[in-house]
């Protein structure tokens, strides 16, 4: 065989396989996917809302469980709960304890996502970014009240990128209700008095939000933070002033699943 006509045959096929790579490898512009979604106000809507249903399934159900046990609506017969042996191994706690973390995650995700985007208006990425941090904040407030200190997990992707997920280590309740205000407090600053879409999170929602932490936060230390009472007052009375919201008229019909977004909610599963 002639060496030269070998190598020829292996550049050609060389040029060949390359000209196939190039081919082959395309972005994909028929499906979204993180790096061309969030683009618009239309689209950060529908990619945060999801965050009022799916990644607290898992919560849900076990706290919806549990607290009907210890308050005596449900009698399971024997249950950990009806005798107060509820330890950290209990499949119940878990699940609701993964899916706590699971929508902070979530939170932090779409938030930066939003945050990095330039194509919504700043309306959108207001009203948005609010729910996000409203929703995080929700979900440290659940986790404290249930598990007590907790570690705090501002940005997962900064965690994955530094490699730091592993050595989270918990802070003081304290240092964590004063996370969750300060949370709070911002997506106070950026949501807008009137939602962008009916049932949505608003300002006054996110100020309902933080009255009801600094309701609970003043007793937490074992005697009354008349400050914390103050900021309770404070803010239930912002909420007032900048609500849209209004009283059913009929009290039951709050629970028919055609006023499921209703005016009366402030915030909802």
């Amino acid at each position: 065989d002639n060496p030269w006509d070998n190598l020829l045959t292996g550049v050609v096929a060389g040029f060949s396989l390359t000209a196939c790579e190039d081919f082959l490898d395309k972005p994909t512009i028929d499906n979204y996917n993180a790096d061309n979604y969030y683009s618009s106000d239309t689209e950060c809507l529908s990619g945060t809302s999801y965050l009022y249903s799916s990644p607290w399934s898992d919560f849900t159900r076990p706290f919806i469980k549990v607290g009907e046990i210890l308050s005596g609506n449900y009698y399971p017969g024997t249950s950990p709960y009806l005798d107060f042996s509820v330890n950290g191994s209990n499949e119940d706690i878990g699940s609701l304890s993964n899916s706590l973390w699971s929508v902070v995650a979530h939170c932090n995700t779409v938030y930066n996502y939003i945050k990095a985007s330039s194509g919504p208006s700043e309306a959108g990425k207001g009203q948005t970014m609010g729910e996000c941090l409203t929703w995080k904040a929700i979900d440290y407030f659940f986790l404290v009240r249930t598990v007590g200190d907790i570690p705090i997990i501002h940005d997962n992707s900064a965690e994955l990128e530094s490699g730091t997920y592993n050595t989270a280590v918990k802070v003081k309740k304290a240092d964590v209700y004063e996370y969750i205000i300060m949370t709070l407090e911002k997506a106070i600053e950026i949501l807008p008095e009137t939602p962008l879409q009916s049932g949505r999170i608003d300002k006054a929602a996110a100020e309902g939000m933080l009255a009801k932490v600094y309701l609970t936060r003043a007793g937490v230390g074992g005697s009354i933070n008349t400050e914390d009472l103050d900021n309770a007052v404070k803010y239930a009375r912002k909420c007032l002033a900048h609500s849209n919201h209004v009283l059913m008229e009929r009290f039951p019909d709050i629970f028919r699943l055609a006023n499921n977004i209703n005016p009366e909610t402030l915030i909802a599963w």
